[in-house]
């Protein structure tokens, strides 16, 4: 590996396995005149309830540092929640409050994964994924889902990918960036072709459409090898609150629980008492996914009359069609930025689909008819 040296500074080589995301540039980012349908993060707001309790909590005086595996009453809200929603057996010492979804999958990942450990990776993925995997100094194995397949996994590829130098495997359920929702059969079998541990990011489960979302852990052969990892940013619209939660087996909590003290030490205060507060909140999830709904069959049908070829998604907010007539992902990207419509490269979730755009359906639907009607310009 090549040692980069600037000025006094020989950065270390774990650093350096690390690549930027093209994603990295879009966070945060105010673009005028365009529609977005590049990034993950509902437009609307959360409920009242949330926020009420976050500013109450704010000026009653919550300054203080919160216990670095979480509040007790909201891990111990969260086993409830397990238990009732995910058929997930879990004691409230089984579970870590982390800021967000992210700093879960990384924590897991560090926990587990030394220098020439493999981990399959189901691709495309969640961008932090593979890059966390080669921090480790792990080498990422990719499952490819293929469009042909309707982005399933073969098993039978899975089978010849698993060997001795296999530590981890990472799942995401509903899919990021396909939209595919793995059935209790398809994860059953996964579980029994690889029994070490799997780690199964499920914060998409309130969005199904059609297909039940089933949670690995509930139907596992070997349950306590699941490590579960969710957030309340999607089905709350909290991506800004940075609460998310992790169940597994509670010695890898404890080593999860060493290596957050010295990142974040702990999740906000006023965040925990804000995702309390939602998860006493029972209609609006139920509202957001109907209105999901709404707006995925809006941007299915949309697509379809732009003749892209796509897998109709059931679950998250993504479509995630072929672009080839258009060139690359990033030419395409360009193509449609021109018109004033964003979208995210496929090759930004894995190298291997350059030839596929991500469309998020988190805009309301008249911006999905005025995106949409910007790419007919393009595209006429």
């Amino acid at each position: 590996m090549c040692i980069l040296i600037i000025g006094y500074m020989i950065f270390s080589n774990s650093v350096e396995r690390i690549k930027f995301s093209k994603a990295t540039g879009y966070f945060g980012k105010n673009y005028e005149d365009v529609v977005n349908f590049s990034l993950g993060e509902p437009k609307d707001m959360p409920p009242a309830s949330v926020t009420n309790a976050f500013m109450n909590s704010v000026k009653s005086g919550t300054n203080r540092y919160a216990p670095v595996q979480g509040s007790p009453e909201l891990r111990e809200r969260l086993s409830r929640k397990l238990e009732e929603k995910n058929n997930i057996q879990a004691s409230a010492e089984e579970v870590i409050i982390t800021t967000g979804g992210s700093e879960s999958i990384a924590l897991s990942i560090m926990s587990l994964v030394n220098p020439g450990d493999e981990v399959i990776v189901l691709e495309p993925s969640y961008p932090i994924v593979a890059p966390m995997i080669s921090f480790c100094g792990g080498r990422p194995v990719s499952l490819t889902l293929r469009k042909d397949n309707e982005f399933w996994p073969d098993m039978e590829e899975l089978k010849d990918a698993v060997n001795k130098k296999t530590k981890m495997m990472a799942v995401n359920t509903p899919h990021n960036p396909t939209g595919t929702v793995f059935s209790r059969r398809c994860l059953k079998a996964i579980s029994e072709i690889f029994n070490g541990p799997i780690m199964v990011d499920e914060v998409y489960e309130n969005f199904t459409y059609g297909s039940d979302h089933c949670s690995m852990a509930s139907i596992a052969a070997v349950p306590e090898n699941v490590i579960t990892v969710n957030s309340f940013s999607k089905t709350y619209c909290m991506c800004g609150y940075r609460v998310g939660y992790t169940h597994a087996d509670i010695e890898l909590i404890k080593r999860m629980m060493k290596i957050k003290l010295c990142i974040t030490t702990c999740t906000s205060n006023p965040a925990q008492v804000a995702a309390i507060a939602a998860l006493e909140d029972e209609k609006f999830p139920k509202t957001m996914k109907m209105n999901f709904e709404r707006r995925k069959n809006l941007m299915v049908e949309s697509l379809k009359s732009l003749e892209m070829p796509l897998v109709e998604p059931e679950g998250a907010f993504y479509v995630f069609p072929e672009i080839s007539e258009f060139g690359s992902d990033d030419e395409a990207f360009e193509l449609f930025m021109k018109a004033g419509v964003m979208t995210m490269p496929g090759s930004v979730f894995h190298r291997d689909y350059n030839n596929h755009l991500r469309f998020s359906f988190v805009a309301d639907e008249s911006d999905i008819i005025e995106g949409i009607s910007r790419l007919e310009g393009v595209i006429a």
